[in-house]
């Protein structure tokens, strides 16, 4: 044998041929290997059979049992098999399962957290970031983002963040939903926290879809702040963490018209240090570095705010050095960083309605010297102007001044209304 290199039997020379004296169990073993179940059915195996119930199913291109349904009114001879199963039908044209919107909302705060990383960006921050981690929280739809450099950084962040969460709201958040990626698997952690980790299905972000669509609201809102600064694109980092702090402070329909600041922390968030990102600013300088010739001020421009402090991050347009101050004076309608030539958006304008309507707060401005319409008066009949007003007389009792007593007042007589001797 060949294979198993084991004799299989004896060969006799008999008048020019070998006659071989072959081994029973070998004779055994190849019937075996030659013998064919009577199930199957060669013919079938090379030939595929449609049934005559499926003739027009296959005819018209595997159209849908509905239409087939449709066409019988109108051509008698067709017939539809309902019951029948197509493989054909599934390989070609299955698509996936509707998803049914969800309404629920979490009960309290931090009973589910959803969390999801975007990146990485082909243009890194000013710091070297790629990506960030968002971070909802299901009950108030507070949103936090935490910048990284690398995805290596995620299971220390969402870490940190726990404990972050417990020790500053006193509360161990219950359920973190993600997706499939392997930054999130913290087996041990959650479980000595008690905390359920939910994961979705693999390439399917619609259920994860709330900190989904939060990606795409941070986004909205950070290019409009990078496109109204006209920064380049390396401070994007800066934008998206202004944008997150606005999105919190925001009434939402969501919330019945409440902010998530609001439902976090059960009080109106303070807009009285609100000022406009990439406006112009000048901060103080400090004293041990300047000297008394030096200029007092920095002309910078408002980077957003951090925390920890109590003060604003602005960016020096002399040096291009990011830094903290609170002695800072705002010229918030002015933008002062130079046009990107090559941006598309360098050029933008703001387009007023025609009447604008100041705030109530606002003083109302002055009347023009010809306040009639330009337009013709409908109204023809003449205008009587209104009777003037008597002049108002005061009622109060008057007395005469102490340093008058001496004095006879009120007496004298106008001499030349007076007739003559």
């Amino acid at each position: 044998d060949v294979k198993s290199k084991r004799m299989i039997g004896l060969g006799n020379h008999v008048e020019g041929l070998y006659k071989l004296q072959l081994d029973d169990s070998f004779l055994t073993v190849q019937a075996n290997n030659l013998y064919v179940s009577p199930s199957i059915n060669t013919t079938e195996s090379s030939h595929q059979l449609i049934p005559t119930s499926a003739l027009w199913h296959f005819r018209l291109g595997h159209v849908s049992n509905s239409r087939l349904s449709h066409m019988i009114k109108l051509y008698p001879s067709v017939f539809v098999d309902h019951k029948a199963v197509c493989d054909i039908c599934h390989y070609a044209k299955q698509r996936k399962l509707p998803f049914s919107l969800s309404s629920s909302i979490a009960q309290c705060k931090f009973a589910l957290l959803h969390l999801d990383i975007w990146g990485p960006i082909a243009i890194p921050s000013v710091h070297g970031h790629r990506y960030f981690l968002t971070i909802v929280d299901d009950h108030t739809r507070f949103v936090w983002i935490i910048l990284l450099k690398s995805k290596a950084e995620v299971s220390h962040k969402v870490q940190s963040f726990i404990l972050m969460i417990e020790n500053q709201h006193q509360f161990t958040p219950k359920t973190i939903r993600t997706d499939n990626g392997p930054e999130f698997s913290l087996p041990s952690f959650y479980s000595s926290k008690g905390i359920i980790h939910q994961k979705s299905c693999v390439e399917t972000p619609q259920q994860n879809g709330r900190v989904e669509r939060k990606h795409q609201h941070i986004l909205n809102v950070g290019r409009a702040l990078l496109y109204q600064s006209k920064l380049p694109k390396q401070y994007w980092s800066y934008a998206l963490l202004h944008a997150t702090f606005l999105i919190n402070r925001v009434p939402t329909p969501i919330l019945h018209h409440l902010s998530p600041y609001q439902k976090l922390y059960d009080k109106v968030p303070d807009l009285n240090t609100f000022k406009v990102f990439g406006s112009l600013c000048f901060a103080s300088t400090l004293t041990t570095h300047r000297t008394k010739l030096d200029p007092r001020a920095r002309k910078s421009l408002f980077l957003g705010y951090t925390n920890g402090f109590k003060g604003y991050v602005l960016l020096d347009l002399n040096s291009k050095e990011i830094f903290i101050s609170r002695h800072v004076n705002f010229h918030e309608h002015i933008l002062p960083y130079p046009s990107q030539p090559s941006s598309p958006t360098a050029n933008w304008d703001y387009f007023p309605s025609s009447n604008p309507q100041p705030p109530p707060s606002a003083p109302l401005p002055c009347p023009t010297d010809n306040p009639l319409p330009s337009s013709p008066i409908i109204d023809s009949s003449p205008i009587t102007p209104p009777p003037p007003l008597p002049p108002r007389t005061s009622t109060r009792i008057k007395h005469k001044p102490s340093h008058l007593h001496d004095y006879i007042c009120t007496t004298s007589t106008d001499s030349s209304n007076s007739s003559p001797p």
